[in-house]
């Protein structure tokens, strides 16, 4: 169980190494870079990069789990998970209003709270798979953010 558990971590690890952070964006703000200017755009434009550089800080949070969890740092795990759950009660966060968006927050400040505590028991097990739930609730959740950003425009 724990080698299948770091096999899958360790798999997250590498994908996301690959993944330069211009491409850690959300569809509207990669496509808006394509097209024409219009006036009012670049307040979109600049909008669209705070979201990009708070994203970005929240991939810093979630490699700094990840990393606590490759060496057993159980600090660190905590430290990580506690920065995505202020980061995840931050005006920038909010995206997309409603209940589904909503609902996505709490799942995944629920994960990274499961993080942390089995981060505090030192349960490496249970820190992992919490990691991988909290992980899997960013994927979600960016895929349907994006598909209300697409269908927005």
């Amino acid at each position: 169980m724990r080698k299948l558990v770091y096999g899958l971590i360790c798999g997250l690890f590498i994908m996301g190494l690959g993944t330069d952070a211009e491409e850690i964006q959300t569809a509207r703000a990669d496509d808006a870079d394509k097209c024409e200017s219009k006036p009012g755009d670049e307040k979109d434009l600049e909008g669209e990069k705070r979201l990009s550089k708070f994203m970005h800080e929240k991939l810093t949070s979630s490699q700094l789990v990840l990393e606590g969890l490759m060496i057993e740092d159980y600090e660190k795990m905590q430290k990580g998970a506690k920065r995505m759950i202020e980061m995840s009660n931050a005006t920038e966060w909010q995206v997309v209003e409603g209940p589904i968006f909503a609902r996505q927050s709490e799942e995944f400040r629920s994960a990274a709270k499961q993080v942390i505590k089995f981060a505090k028991e030192k349960n490496i097990d249970g820190a992992s798979l919490s990691y991988l739930h909290l992980t899997m609730t960013c994927i979600n959740c960016h895929k349907k953010v994006n598909k209300v950003l697409i269908s927005q425009r």
